[in-house]
């Protein structure tokens, strides 16, 4: 009976437990967070991540509430109203200033009153590492000339965290130049931007040219992305130089003459005079290298020398004085082969032509054996010639050209003395230098370049409508083949080859020949019967594997030298 009352005891209060229970859970409130999560990204150097919001919700009631924040190092992070009632919201802000790259976690706890457990919100916050920053060790380059170009300085790049490309670009300025373009900057290290300036186009003036070069990295901070440097050039007016005055000499009594003067150094503010003559040459600047000058008629009514000179504002100068003969004087303008008409080594024997002003006789006058000996003379109409002290044999004589045969007893080397009277004073020089060899083919038109004076096999010329076959011989003239004669001809200088001459010398070993880039069979270098020892006939075959064409080259190899090959034949298959 007692054990039967203790167990229905128990069994109610038991009961009454759970009734307590249920009704206890009817009454406790519940809170949620909206979200339950916030990210925070942030890159160091940029502005704050923007705050974010999170709901707070309560199923019954409006208790209050306080909020915590827990973690190690929280500092960064806010959450505000840090009390108030519900429901409500937080206004959730991070500032990692400071901070350094790396991931960091906190939580923030809503505690309120009647509910057991706080509500816990979870905040992460990752920072990266900030953009990387573009450095130029210089934003301003310059340039002053002289010196001479080319001209080149360096600007160099780095970057201060992770690689950065980069672009340059250059305002219009054609006279710079920035190498490389392009490329990528790596963390520890530099890149040289190498800036040329070529002044050549420049004028000197007072004021700096300059441009503007923008170095650009898309990826840096936004301070540095994009970088200008500066360049500037002061191009300072240089001495000017003269090289050469055409015409060499002017005569007596001329009308106001215009002058070209070549040189270098020239530019807008060059300016011609001449010692003694009051007022500047009215000038002319053409380019840095050549300028016209008008010489009036009131300085060229005496017999005189001018000496002329080129003036540049300073730093400038004025070039070395230049002389200018007036009057009837003999000027050697240039010395050049007979064949080829271009400066250069002469070989004894060898046909040369002088070219200046009042070398010889106004009416032209042709070689002549006066003397009925069977050598060309040394003197014609009042014009001698010696070369390395040597009378040469003259050819052709006229006021603006006078033709010689180098003699063969001139001595082999440089700045030899080619001296020519005419009856005049003083007598007008030259130098050349004396080689072994210097051949030249002669052109049709005596102009050194196209068509050869050259014979097809059937004794016609050769033109480009009567062209040589493959495999035909064809002969050709030369000049500058040097001394090959001596053991059979004894005087040489001005020798006119008799008809009866029997054999022929031959040049030994035979030259060699090549026709449109092939090398021709050459069946004879001998004189010429009737001509003068100096000009050398040359036999070939058209070998086999030249070009055809009506203006194929041709050139002659006797021993180290090679003739200019501005001269051409016709060949057909």
């Amino acid at each position: 009976m007692k054990t039967r009352l203790l167990n229905s005891t128990i069994s109610a209060a038991a009961a009454m437990l759970l009734i307590s229970t249920s009704l206890l859970a009817q009454t406790t409130p519940t809170v949620t967070a909206t979200p339950a999560s916030v990210t925070f990204n942030y890159q160091i150097g940029m502005a704050l991540p923007a705050a974010q919001t999170v709901a707070l919700r309560i199923s019954t009631g409006t208790p209050s509430y306080t909020v915590t924040i827990t973690g190690t190092n929280t500092l960064w992070l806010t959450a505000t109203p840090t009390t108030g009632k519900l429901p409500g919201s937080l206004t959730v802000r991070a500032n990692p200033t400071s901070l350094p790259a790396g991931s960091y976690a906190a939580t923030i706890s809503v505690a309120v009153p009647g509910v057991p457990a706080p509500v816990a919100i979870t905040v992460a916050l990752t920072v990266i590492a900030p953009l990387p920053t573009l450095t130029l060790s210089s934003n301003a380059v310059t340039f002053t000339v002289p010196p001479s170009p080319p001209l080149t300085q360096m600007v160099k790049l780095a970057t201060s965290g992770s690689p950065l490309s980069y672009t340059v670009a250059i305002a219009s300025a054609p006279w710079l130049t920035v190498s490389p373009m392009t490329g990528v900057l790596l963390p520890g290290s530099q890149t040289a931007l190498t800036f040329a300036v070529d002044a050549s186009s420049l004028l000197p003036q007072a004021a700096p040219y300059t441009a503007r070069v923008t170095v650009s990295a898309p990826n840096a901070s936004a301070a540095s992305k994009q970088q200008a440097i500066t360049v500037s050039v002061t191009v300072n007016s240089m001495a000017p130089a003269i090289a050469s005055i055409w015409p060499a000499s002017i005569p007596l009594n001329s009308p106001d003459t215009t002058i070209t003067i070549r040189g270098g150094n020239f530019y807008s503010a060059s300016v011609a005079k001449a010692v003694g003559v009051t007022a500047p040459l009215k000038t002319t600047v053409l380019g840095a290298d050549v300028i016209l000058a008008v010489v009036p008629a009131t300085s060229l009514n005496t017999a005189a020398t001018l000496k002329v000179f080129v003036s540049n504002p300073q730093p400038g100068g004025d070039s070395a004085n230049f002389n200018l003969p007036v009057g009837n004087t003999a000027i050697i303008q240039s010395v050049v082969n007979g064949a080829s008409m271009l400066p250069g080594p002469v070989s004894p024997g060898e046909m040369i032509t002088l070219l200046g002003d009042n070398l010889g006789p106004n009416t032209p006058a042709v070689m002549a054996d006066a003397d009925a000996d069977g050598f060309i003379d040394t003197s014609l109409s009042g014009v001698s010639v010696t070369i390395d002290g040597k009378p040469a044999p003259i050819i052709y004589a006229s006021a603006s050209q006078i033709n010689v045969q180098v003699p063969y007893a001139a001595a082999i080397g440089a700045n030899k003395t080619v001296s020519l009277t005419n009856g005049t004073a003083p007598a007008a020089t030259a130098t050349v230098t004396i080689a072994l060899t210097a051949p030249g083919i002669f052109s049709l038109d005596g102009s050194g370049a196209g068509q050869a004076a050259l014979m097809n096999a059937n004794g016609t010329l050769n033109l480009p409508q009567n062209p040589a076959k493959i495999g035909d011989v064809v002969s050709f003239f030369v000049t500058g083949e040097g001394d090959y004669a001596a053991a059979t001809i004894p005087i040489r200088d001005g020798y006119l080859i008799p008809y009866t001459l029997t054999p022929l010398p031959q040049e030994s070993p035979l030259p060699t020949v090549s026709i449109g880039g092939a090398t021709a069979t050459v069946t004879s270098a001998a004189p010429v019967p009737g001509w003068m020892l100096g000009l050398l006939l040359v036999s070939a075959t058209v070998p086999g594997g030249s070009t055809t064409g009506a203006a194929v080259p041709i050139t002659v190899t006797i021993g180290a030298a090679t003739s200019p090959s501005a001269v051409t034949l016709a060949v057909k298959p």
